[in-house]
């Protein structure tokens, strides 16, 4: 079969406008988009859910729009396939990013109607908010499972060994477990042998657990949501979790780490291996999320506690600068350090703090 048209495919990522959740203001961008861009407007069906999101369909002469929004992250998804000029879809597409402002954006392009491969297996792709994204090469996949809170992949692949991708978002490998667990871990240095009792939030690999128990504490707790990561991790990453999970100075919570620390006792020392990048699992904006769960990190303290995090790639400076705003209201003796991380392609940035 020939081409028919052509469907573009994107992706508006970290819209910085706050008409996504309005169906009102939606059906207009897409009725001038149309318009300014040539199309031939019919009609437009709408949809809003509750609590957020929106679902639009246009349909034009040319064939239809469809776009649905996701406000608690700010993602746009949008469909454009017309069988006219592929150049009105490329303008249409342009005056709605002029409208909703996003960070960045993804474009695919299919013609319709010939051949397509719509999944490519031998490769995962490690997506990122910035301006590029890693194609990881797959000789094996190991484990594949949609948990009840995320996609959980384990790979393996002849550079980086085992890798663990959850939502196609790359989170160790074996080849650099090691620097990146240690840069989380070796502030506990100077409190070899003394320390009573550790917490890490996140973490569900194991790697930073078996750092951890190196230096002599009495216990360790390790707090994640998904129980489905700790179990593919003990399975399959052997070599980042080592026997960590069966030291009898461990204990495991599988709950979300806020209800936790609700409820916790106090710690020597706490290790946030937790996202920066909360929206997808929360409705209140970043900084209020953020601010709420350090306020409770800083109060499960014990005086002069160390506080070691994860932060960022360097390239993410909103993250960075929203991190530093909020350990400067709440801690002391704040340092940061870069480390370069083989398998992201990039430095991370890692923070340490005391109460």
């Amino acid at each position: 079969m020939k081409s028919r048209g052509t469907h573009h495919i994107v992706e508006l990522i970290n819209c910085k406008s706050d008409k996504l959740n309005s169906v009102k203001d939606l059906e207009k961008i897409v009725r001038e988009g149309i318009n300014k861009s040539g199309l031939s407007y019919e009609k437009i069906i709408t949809h809003q859910f509750n609590p957020v999101g929106v679902t639009l369909l246009a349909i034009i002469s040319e064939s239809h729009i469809a776009m649905h929004t996701y406000p608690e992250a700010g993602n746009v998804s949008l469909d454009v396939y017309t069988c006219s000029d592929a150049k009105k879809q490329e303008k249409f597409i342009e005056l709605v990013k002029k409208q909703l402002k996003p960070k960045s954006t993804r474009i695919a392009e299919v013609q319709r109607g010939s051949t397509i491969d719509l999944v490519n297996r031998s490769w995962i792709t490690s997506e990122s908010t910035y301006d590029y994204e890693v194609k990881y090469y797959v000789d094996k996949l190991l484990y594949s499972n949609k948990s009840k809170y995320q996609l959980i992949e384990i790979v393996k692949n002849k550079t980086f060994g085992r890798m663990l991708f959850l939502d196609r978002d790359l989170q160790i490998s074996e080849y650099d477990a090691k620097i990146y667990n240690q840069s989380l871990v070796d502030v506990l240095k100077e409190k070899y042998g003394k320390l009573k009792r550790i917490a890490i939030l996140g973490g569900g690999d194991g790697g930073i657990l078996h750092e951890a128990l190196k230096y002599k504490p009495e216990s360790v707790t390790l707090i994640d949501i998904d129980k489905e990561v700790v179990e593919a991790s003990k399975k399959f990453l052997k070599k980042i979790c080592f026997n960590a999970f069966n030291d009898p100075r461990i204990n495991i919570v599988y709950q979300d780490v806020m209800k936790f620390l609700n409820r916790s006792p106090k710690f020597d020392a706490i290790i946030s291996d937790l996202t920066m990048h909360p929206e997808a699992f929360t409705k209140l904006d970043r900084e209020t999320y953020l601010g709420k769960l350090f306020d409770k990190i800083k109060m499960k303290l014990n005086k002069d506690g160390i506080l070691s995090m994860q932060c960022s790639s360097v390239f993410d400076e909103e993250s960075y600068k929203l991190v530093d705003k909020i350990l400067r209201n709440r801690f002391t003796k704040i340092s940061y350090k870069q480390i370069y991380i083989p398998s992201f392609c990039e430095e991370w940035i890692f923070a340490t703090a005391k109460n």
